[in-house]
């Protein structure tokens, strides 16, 4: 009888963890409150773009769909609108980068980035970013999350400058991936904040069954530094003929 239950007992775990390994999860961006603020300020300035910025941001979604062996992070696609400029924006200043693809065997995030016409597979650690873990939780979409945080470096126009970046994690999802190519931590992130946007999870949905992703194979691959080197090249030749 003991075996019995003890047989039924592992059936049902090792169910459950398949269920856990296959699914997809929906994420939103919002503007956070200081932005929103300056955002409403400007909103009575004529012709001035930034004004649509927060409606055009709600309507953007994202999906993470994950297997135990591979992620890939990606805009839903929607419906044609007439202010398709203002949704670029809005996609370019909360942080989406394209495609990113998460190979956890390797142990590796590769991003689909284009540069002057030419396509890059865009490599990086997933243990580059050295994430700092704190003890504080927060309950998100009725998980229990908690907070880690990093910074990254990334060129503007007046230099290099860090952005800090806060994420919540849950380590009742046993998947190390999340929003915009962010993971390597003990678990799903639940919610992101990155410079004035934050990411968070809208709903996610467990497949009974392998969730197909193939890696991008298509492009020149290149590691994250070397990437960053073209583009900080290609942007200082701009600047000498201005």
């Amino acid at each position: 009888m003991r075996k019995i239950i003890f047989l039924i007992t592992s059936v049902f775990y090792l169910s459950l963890c398949f269920g856990q390994a296959n699914g997809k999860a929906y994420y939103i961006k919002n503007i956070n409150t200081a932005f929103e603020k300056k955002l409403d300020s400007l909103s009575n300035i004529p012709g001035n773009p930034i004004k649509s910025l927060e409606k055009s941001t709600k309507n953007l979604e994202f999906v993470l769909s994950f297997n135990e062996d591979t992620a890939l992070y990606k805009e839903v696609e929607q419906m044609s609108t007439d202010n398709n400029k203002s949704i670029e924006l809005a996609k370019i200043l909360s942080g989406y980068v394209g495609p990113s693809y998460f190979d956890f065997k390797n142990r590796k995030v590769i991003f689909e980035k284009d540069l002057f016409n030419e396509l890059y597979l865009v490599e990086r650690d997933i243990s580059a970013l050295k994430w700092v873990l704190k003890k504080e939780k927060l309950v998100l979409n009725n998980l229990t999350c908690y907070k880690a945080i990093t910074s990254i470096t990334v060129e503007g126009r007046g230099g290099t400058e860090e952005v800090p970046i806060t994420a919540w994690y849950t380590s009742d999802i046993n998947i190390s991936a999340g929003p915009d190519g962010f993971g390597g931590l003990p678990g799903l992130i639940i919610q992101l904040e990155k410079g004035n946007f934050v990411t968070t999870l809208k709903r996610i949905e467990f497949l009974d069954k392998k969730n197909k992703i193939d890696l991008p194979h298509k492009g020149k691959e290149i590691t994250e530094v070397g990437f960053n080197a073209l583009v900080k090249k290609s942007t200082t030749n701009r600047r000498k003929y201005k």
